[in-house]
């Protein structure tokens, strides 16, 4: 453990290296240089912006330079494609692509790295669930956000350990003097439906913002091709039509207050959903079938904000935050849901806070600086009548980092910082102490990025970056299957930090704010992966793996006439321990590919045809048999009425060609869904 003395030393010696050897620059180019519609984001209502807090970057100043692919998603683009939750909003993107399994919660994946290696966050702070690292991105709604910002690999240190892959960030709206009111709502068919509002304004220093969201299914339309399945015995595992139990409901609920008054601004914001959740069963036994379902799901999100120019060149920013996520599963016996198996309930929190310092040297650099603390609790219960156990773990970030403006097109960013994870107290596990100690050891690693960006003509920007950047061990990696082996038998020893070093060459080509290409490639290697050899044995820091692959994207969005979209991701994932038996990582397709073209005519009406195609990947099963899951295309319709009046029409044909499709074998995706939206916005 780092004492604190020499701990400070270290923060004092970053901050004083960044000032001495870096100087700040203003931005040569906006983060919304690769947005999904450029257009549509100059010409974004003046009734509504982005809450500059919610960003981790200090802005205002010199707003500081990412070397890495990024793309923003407004709140314009998931409205007008009737997009109903976070992943739905961002698995068009380069490099993303999406799994969903046996709980019925989506992943996302982020050039081929697990959802658990990305950092997500929410008005600046981590968004996450303290006992496996991820959330179910599924049930985060979109009503309160004005944007989606995605960093693609190289991101900044000052964002805090867990980015291996890179974030997503989740910005809400901020509302101006002028009131401002969004609702979009959508059914489809089988007379599933989903809305969502928002309204807010401000009134002199005082400004309020509030939103809500609902969402109601019966169940989902499985595809016309699909065959009834049975299991080896004969039994009925799926008959089709509508997918066996995959009914939910969701609500949710957004407020936002704040005071604003020039070089100070205050504000809290809180967000609550509550669903319930079918979680369908596999429709092959060539995977395990279970009969479960998430009767409660609830999550709550807390941030306290500030900001204040303490003077004409520093800039001080603080967001205090409080999570909380709740959620209960339950296993039944078969598929009458009759008679219960066990119910696990989980009761979690989080809170931290993270402040931000920000120092304009002159006109040529600027320094930054991040601390950051956060408690993680977990409390579980594995089944009614139990013990809850008790986990505690607090995460510290000391951060630094500068930029350089050396000449008019060079802009050079170095960044580094100390990273740590202090496993607290543990409490009803199972386990001997002295096990549990050897587990829980403190862990500190180093982080650091060096960026440099070249604008050539002010329409050409090349950019390359590499990074060292760390994952910490998950409370199940910590702990799962301790409880069951013997330690005279199997070394139970300290999990070390995940550490991946990242390379990244990025090329951008946007001549003006309707058309716009580039590309990035890329490579990750990545040390110390935790794993487990099989689903009964411990996870251990066992695999080595490496990730190689390259973006291209292409954007023109231009008033009236023909419009175009393109994202295409090459991606080599590899298992390169000296003992794997596979080399090939699961669910990573060596292929990705997403085409929109449509047209739009001068009375109002936009037609896009949407083109998805996704490669064939692999999966093993519980005994690590490889299986292999076929390449799929989707093909999707929209056409959409703009009134002059604020009102728009929207019919949607998803999945028009009723393809029998899956992520994950035994789970199959919905089938051909019409549906029918309407968005109103004054």
């Amino acid at each position: 453990m780092v004492s604190k003395g020499i701990l400070f030393q270290i923060v004092v010696c970053c901050m004083c290296v960044g000032m001495l050897i870096l100087l700040p620059v203003n931005s040569l180019f906006a983060d919304d240089e690769q947005d999904l519609n450029t257009q549509q984001k100059e010409q974004k209502e003046e009734n509504l912006i982005v809450f500059d807090l919610g960003r981790i970057e200090v802005v205002g100043q010199a707003e500081k330079i990412e070397p890495a692919a990024r793309t923003i998603v407004p709140a314009e683009y998931f409205d007008e494609k009737l997009k109903e939750d976070i992943l739905e909003a961002v698995e068009q993107v380069p490099g993303i692509f999406n799994s969903v399994g046996q709980k019925n919660e989506p992943e996302i994946f982020l050039r081929g790295f697990r959802q658990g290696r990305i950092l997500m966050l929410y008005d600046g702070v981590p968004l996450t669930t303290p006992y496996y690292g991820d959330l179910d991105s599924s049930e985060l709604s979109l009503e309160n956000l004005a944007e989606i910002k995605l960093v693609r690999g190289n991101a900044s240190v000052l964002y805090g350990p867990n980015a291996i892959a890179g974030l997503v960030s989740l910005v809400s709206a901020k509302p101006t003097d002028q009131p401002n009111f969004r609702f979009v709502g959508s059914i489809d068919q089988e007379s599933n439906y989903s809305a969502r509002l928002s309204h807010g304004q401000k009134m002199g220093i005082f400004y309020y913002q509030l939103s809500a969201g609902l969402r109601e299914s019966e169940g989902w339309p499985m595809s016309d091709d699909f065959k009834t399945t049975y299991d080896e015995d004969g039994y009925l595992l799926e008959d089709g039509d509508i997918r066996e139990h995959s009914a939910f409901n969701q609500w949710s609920a957004g407020l936002k207050l704040g005071l604003d008054w020039g070089k100070h601004e205050l504000s809290l914001s809180s967000t609550y959903t509550d669903a319930e959740k079918e979680i369908p069963p596999a429709t092959t036994d060539e995977v395990s079938v279970r009969y479960w379902d998430f009767p409660e799901w609830k999550k709550t999100t807390n941030v306290l904000a500030g900001r204040s120019q303490l003077t004409e060149t520093v800039d001080f920013r603080a967001n205090f935050f409080y999570h909380t996520y709740d959620n209960v599963l339950r296993n039944y016996k078969d598929d009458t849901y009759d008679e219960l198996r066990w119910e696990s309930t989980y009761d979690d929190y989080s809170a931290g806070l993270i402040s931000r310092l920000s120092w304009q040297l002159s006109e040529q650099g600027a320094i930054r600086a991040s601390v950051q603390g956060i408690q993680d609790n977990h409390r579980s219960q594995s089944d009614l009548g139990e013990p809850w156990e008790e986990y505690q773990a607090h995460t510290y970030s000391f951060l630094s980092e500068g930029e350089w403006h050396p000449t008019q097109p060079w802009s050079i960013q170095l960044g580094a910082g100390l990273e740590m994870y202090d496993f607290d107290t543990v409490e009803n596990f199972p386990a001997d102490d002295e096990v549990i100690k050897d587990r829980t050891e403190d862990i500190n690693a180093l982080t650091w990025s060096l960026g440099a960006i070249y604008l050539y003509q002010e329409q050409h920007s090349f950019s390359g970056a590499i990074s060292k950047k760390n994952r910490f061990p998950t409370m199940n990696q910590l702990f799962a299957n301790i409880d069951e082996v013997d330690p005279s038998e199997v070394e139970i020893s300290t999990l070390d930090t995940e550490q991946a070093l990242e390379y990244q060459l990025s090329y951008q080509y946007q001549p003006d704010l309707s058309f716009s290409l580039g590309s990035a490639a890329f490579y990750y290697d990545l040390n110390d992966m935790i794993d487990r050899p099989n689903g009964d044995a411990i996870y251990d820091n066992i695999s080595k793996a490496s990730f190689k692959g390259l973006e291209l994207w292409g954007d023109y969005q231009h008033g009236s006439g023909f419009q175009g979209r393109m994202a295409y991701t090459f991606l080599q994932a590899r298992n390169e321990s000296t003992d794997a038996e596979f080399d090939e990582l699961p669910y990573t397709p060596e292929n990705v590919l997403h085409l929109e073209l449509g047209y739009a005519f001068a009375f109002g009406t936009r037609c896009t045809l949407g083109y998805s195609y996704k490669d064939s990947v692999i999966q093993y099963d519980n005994d690590y048999n490889e299986l292999e899951i076929p390449s799929y295309s989707l093909w999707d319709l929209t056409i959409r009425h703009d009134f002059d009046f604020g009102l728009s029409l929207t019919l949607q044909g998803l999945n028009l060609l009723d393809e029998d499709y899956y992520q994950e074998i035994g789970y199959e995706r919905p089938g051909r869904v019409l549906k029918l939206g309407l968005q109103y916005m004054i």
